[in-house]
C-alpha cells in the first residue's frame, strides 16, 4: 500500500495539487479494462480520481508504449476541453497526465458515480439519452482544430488523426469493405437470412458520405459505466475514446451499442458483471432518447443515423463470423466476445435483429429507409 500511496502522492504533486498527507484520504474505486482507479479527497474539499495503467489487460501483458499512451491521454484531454466548451460540466474540468515508465498516471476532477440501470425509470433513461444526443449533435458544430481523421495518434508534439488521405475516398473504400464482407458472410452463413438485408445495407452505403469539413471530434465509448448521473438529473461523461470521424456514424454506433451490443454480450466476460441483458428496456429507452436529442425532430438526420446503426449492426455480425473462421481465439477475443458457442449463438440473434430492424420512425410514422 505504501508504494501505491507514494505513486498517488507523486501524481498529485506532478499535477500541481497538494501533497498527500494521510492514507485515509485515498479510497480504492476499482478497476476498468485498462486502469486502476483511486479516489483522493483533498484537504481543500475537492476530490480527484487518480488512474494508473494496469500491467495486464485482456489476458496479456501491456508493454510501456510512450506514443500510444500520449495518444490516449492527450486525446482525452482534448475531448474534455472541447466538450466543456460545448456544454460546461459535461466532462471533468481538470485533467492532467504524465507519461513515464512505471510512473504513468492521469489525474482528473471527480465527476460523480456512474448511472445504475437498475435504479433508473424508463423516463429517466430516455432523458439521459436525450441529453447525450443533444450534446453529441452540438459537438458536430464546433471547430476542433485537429488534422487528419480516424483514431488519434501522437506525432511527438501533439495529437492528430491517424489518417491524412482524402477522407471521402477513404469512406468509399470502407463502404466497399462493408458490402464485400457482408456478402461473404451471407454466402457462407449456415442459416437463412432475408435478401432484403443486403439491399438495405447497399442503400445505406449509397447514401453515406463524409468530407473533410464534416470530420468532427466525437466519442466511441459512451457505455453506461462512463455516464455519470447527478442529483439534478444532468449527466457527465468520462473515459472517452475520441475519434475524428462522421458525427452521424458515431451517433449510429451509440444506438447499436445500446440496442444490440450491450444486451447481447451478457455472456462475454468483458460485460458479464454488468448484466446488461436484465436492463434491456432501460438501454433501449436511452437509445430512443439519444436519437430524439440528436435529431431534434429532423427526419433527414434520423434517417442518416438509423442507416449508420444498420451498418454497425451488419458489421458486428460480420466480425462475429470472422472470429469463427479463425483456428483459435486469443484470450483478448474470448474476454471481449466469449467462447465459440457464445459467438455462434449471438450470430443467430444478430441476424434476427438485422431482419427485424425498425425502419419506421415511431414518433412520426415516417419510413426512414
Amino acid at each position: 500500500m505504501k508504494e501505491t500511496f507514494d505513486l498517488i502522492d507523486y501524481a498529485l504533486q506532478q499535477s500541481g495539487l497538494e501533497e498527500l498527507k494521510d492514507p485515509t484520504q485515498v479510497q480504492y474505486l476499482g478497476e476498468g479494462a485498462w486502469h486502476l482507479a483511486y479516489l483522493v479527497q483533498l484537504r481543500t474539499g475537492d476530490a480527484v480520481v487518480v488512474r494508473f495503467p494496469k500491467a495486464e489487460a485482456y489476458g496479456r501483458n501491456i508493454e510501456f508504449d510512450e506514443e500510444a499512451i500520449h495518444s490516449e491521454y492527450a486525446g482525452t484531454k482534448a475531448y474534455y476541453e472541447l466538450a466543456n466548451q460545448v456544454k460546461p460540466g459535461i466532462c471533468p474540468d481538470f485533467f492532467n497526465y504524465h507519461v513515464e515508465k512505471d510512473r504513468t498516471f492521469t489525474v482528473e476532477s471527480y465527476a460523480g458515480k456512474a448511472i445504475k440501470l437498475d435504479q433508473l425509470t424508463v423516463v429517466e433513461a430516455f432523458h439521459i439519452g436525450a441529453e447525450l444526443g443533444e450534446f453529441f449533435r452540438k459537438m458536430n458544430a464546433v471547430d476542433h482544430g485537429l488534422k487528419g481523421f480516424g483514431y488519434l495518434s501522437w506525432n511527438g508534439k501533439h495529437i492528430e488523426g491517424k489518417f491524412h488521405s482524402d477522407v471521402s475516398e477513404s469512406m468509399k473504400e470502407e463502404n466497399k469493405e462493408y458490402i464485400d464482407d457482408f456478402k461473404k458472410f451471407i454466402d457462407t452463413y449456415d442459416g437463412s437470412i432475408s435478401p432484403a438485408a443486403l439491399i438495405d445495407l447497399q442503400n445505406c452505403l449509397d447514401d453515406r458520405e463524409i468530407e473533410n469539413q464534416t470530420v468532427v471530434l466525437t466519442n466511441q465509448d459512451t457505455s453506461p459505466e462512463n455516464i455519470l448521473l447527478h442529483s439534478d438529473g444532468t449527466v457527465s461523461l468520462i473515459d472517452p475514446v475520441p475519434i475524428l470521424y462522421s458525427g452521424d456514424s458515431l451517433a449510429g454506433n451509440f444506438l447499436n451499442n445500446y440496442r444490440t451490443l450491450f444486451p447481447t454480450f451478457f455472456n462475454a466476460p468483458r460485460y458479464a458483471r454488468h448484466e446488461f441483458d436484465r436492463y434491456e428496456d432501460r438501454l433501449k429507452r436511452i437509445a430512443d432518447g439519444f436519437l430524439e436529442g440528436y435529431s431534434q425532430g429532423d427526419l433527414a438526420v434520423k434517417r442518416r443515423v438509423k442507416q449508420e446503426e444498420f451498418i454497425q449492426l451488419t458489421d458486428l455480425t460480420v466480425i462475429h463470423w470472422q472470429l469463427l473462421q479463425t483456428d483459435e481465439l486469443s484470450n483478448e477475443q474470448k474476454i471481449r466476445y466469449g467462447e465459440r458457442d457464445a459467438i455462434a449463438n449471438r450470430i443467430t440473434v444478430l441476424v434476427k435483429k438485422i431482419e427485424e430492424f425498425q425502419w419506421l420512425d415511431e414518433k412520426s410514422g415516417t419510413k426512414l429507409a
